[in-house]
């Protein structure tokens, strides 16, 4: 909404700060790095930084005209974004674990194969193409080697 020339609007890093606390608190235990306490300090400093930016909202309104209260309110409804984005974040957490194994094989899948599609045609100008397959092929069969007996 617009007040004599200040345009104020929910600040679109709050939609990202809410999705890191959100998905630092649904991710608490499913590794050893992701503790409560390392959630709630995300949160804490999310939440002291925010302080200045809500400033930065109602102080330019209430220079212009509008009530303290009124400035106060746009201030706080500026953030009122994060909460929503820290609920989504964590449920979105643990909605794709089962799907993190699905997702993760499909985004190598997509590099091996812009990777093979540049390197092969590229090579075949030159006269290298079954060099290029081949090795390739190798490349692959060992980093599933290592994958595999490395975990």
């Amino acid at each position: 909404m617009y007040f004599k020339g200040i345009h104020s609007y929910p600040r679109a890093e709050s939609l990202f700060e809410g999705l890191a606390v959100g998905v630092g608190f649904g991710a608490v235990g499913k590794m050893s790095s992701a503790t409560f306490e390392s959630a709630r300090n995300l949160a804490i400093g999310i939440g002291i930084q925010n302080f200045p930016e809500g400033l930065a909202v109602s102080l330019p309104l209430h220079g212009s005209g509008v009530s303290t209260w009124k400035a106060f309110w746009y201030g706080q409804l500026s953030g009122m974004v994060e909460p929503i984005a820290g609920l989504l974040g964590a449920v979105a957490v643990v909605l794709a674990e089962p799907l993190l194994p699905y997702a993760l094989a499909f985004a190598a899948g997509a590099m091996v194969y812009v990777v093979v599609d540049d390197i092969i045609p590229e090579a075949q100008v030159s006269g290298n193409g079954k060099l290029a397959s081949w090795t390739s092929i190798l490349g692959f069969v060992v980093m599933m080697s290592l994958d595999v007996g490395l975990g």
